[in-house]
């Protein structure tokens, strides 16, 4: 009798819990919840350089008040159009002041879009959160003047060896990235050589593989990843455009343009024949090494002159169809085609 009354008063304890928290629930009104304020850094220039990179900027703001007794996360955000899109969060804590390092601030940046080294108006907000399923309020917003230095995102990455680079997993040459840090890895290949066979291994090793068997479309392959599967062929030789989503074990290879360089500074220094290009997806950037001659050259894409760049003003913006690029000296040139912003870059490498 003694454990039938145990039992009943454990069961009367968790109903009136389990009231109280619905009532809780009830009382609960996000409409008047009151908001943090972001108040610092006020609004103005976050100055910093490549050299502050291990510096911090100290955020702070006032505490939320949800009219409940609950845990809030408060999560720092950007936006470039007043949070019509909103960037990665840059913290998320649940103190009301957080020292940011400026490396952290700028790889921010830089995944938003903004071009290394251009002055850019940005807003930051702090939202208070208390729940997946409640949502947030936000703080007013901030507006700063930020100008973010060039450095390389350590964006996931799974890889593509394969004979065109000599069956190497790791290499520089078939690398594929996840640009939105998810499981969807994007990169452009060449596929060259009378071997077109590859594979795909989520590490640097062959200790996991993905293999199949490609399906030809209008423009290109799809496929499924078969972690049992043999090698994928591809019996074109062409630059593609690589999408491999790891959840779905799927694959696309788009064909697109290939992209090189030819002209009098470059060999056979005759106009003759192109020098290829090799994609860098960690920059997303058309990118070479080599030794020019003093003389002109021009971008052109699939050896053939129906799409080519060269520069009007010789400033590093890119001229469709445009103006011969100069060359002055002879020598060792790093040589960077940047077609998302229409720029290029020729510098010695010497």
């Amino acid at each position: 009798m003694k454990h039938f009354k145990n039992i009943f008063l454990a069961l009367l304890a968790a109903l009136f819990l389990f009231a109280c928290e619905e009532d809780e629930k009830l009382i609960f009104d996000i409409d008047s919840a009151e908001a943090p304020a972001l108040q610092t850094p006020a609004s103005g220039a976050l100055n910093f350089t490549k050299d502050d990179a291990t510096s911090t900027i100290a955020f702070s703001w006032s505490e939320a008040n949800m009219g409940v007794s609950v845990e809030i996360n408060y999560i720092l955000q950007f936006s470039t159009d007043n949070f019509q899109t909103v960037s990665e969060d840059v913290v998320t804590t649940q103190n009301t002041s957080y020292d940011v390092k400026v490396s952290t601030i700028n790889n921010v940046l830089l995944t938003m879009d903004i071009a290394p080294g251009t002055e850019t108006t940005i807003q930051g907000r702090v939202a208070a959160k208390i729940s997946d399923h409640v949502d947030p309020v936000y703080s007013s917003v901030s507006e700063y003047t930020v100008t973010p230095y060039e450095t390389l995102i350590d964006y996931p990455m799974i890889y593509v060896p394969g004979a065109y680079q000599g069956w190497s997993p790791g290499a520089e040459d078939g690398r594929l990235y996840s640009y939105d840090f998810d499981n969807v890895y994007e990169g452009i290949i060449r596929i060259t050589g009378a071997d077109g066979n590859f594979k795909i291994t989520p590490e640097a090793n062959w200790t996991n593989t993905w293999g199949g068997s490609l399906t030809a479309t209008s423009t290109g392959y799809t496929a499924t990843l078969d972690p049992s599967g043999g090698n994928f062929e591809a019996t074109t030789e062409t630059a593609y455009q690589f999408t491999v989503d790891v959840d779905a074990l799927t694959l696309v290879m788009e064909k697109t343009d290939d992209w090189g360089i030819i002209g009098s500074a470059v060999s056979p220094y005759d106009w003759s024949v192109d020098v290829n290009l090799n994609y860098n997806g960690q920059r997303k950037v058309w990118e070479i090494t080599t030794d020019l001659k003093a003389g002109e050259l021009k971008f052109r894409a699939n050896n053939a002159w129906s799409l080519n760049y060269g520069s009007d003003d010789a400033d590093g913006n890119l001229t469709s169809g445009g103006t011969n690029i100069s060359i002055a000296a002879d020598g060792t040139y790093l040589i960077r085609l940047d077609l998302e912003n229409m720029t290029y870059l020729i510098e010695s490498a010497e």
